[in-house]
């Protein structure tokens, strides 16, 4: 994903976070505020992103380990990458 991207969806999680119900930020009034809040938020999702691509990374190549590799984009490729990346996940993040 873009940093583009990344920023507006980091402005939009501000935003709606700022607006939810019972949720209170103190000072969000002030810009600077405002702008570490952004600033965070962007940090975690650019984190989630790099997660997301490490883990597609090591499921790929799980899967194009085995003897008799699926074909990507087959049914079998689809069903075997989502199962192995669950188990990725829950271990990475051990869950």
């Amino acid at each position: 994903m873009s940093r583009e991207r990344l920023f507006g969806l980091a402005d939009r999680v501000v935003a709606d976070l700022a607006q939810t119900e019972g949720v209170v930020i103190r000072g969000f009034a002030d810009d600077k505020v405002r702008g570490h809040l952004r600033t965070e938020v962007f940090r975690v999702l650019e984190e989630e992103g790099r997660l997301e691509e490490t883990v597609d990374q090591e499921v790929r190549k799980t899967l194009a380990s085995y003897s008799r590799p699926a074909p990507e984009g087959s049914a079998e490729w689809d069903v075997l990458y989502r199962k192995t990346r669950e188990e990725v996940f829950k271990r990475r993040l051990r869950l």
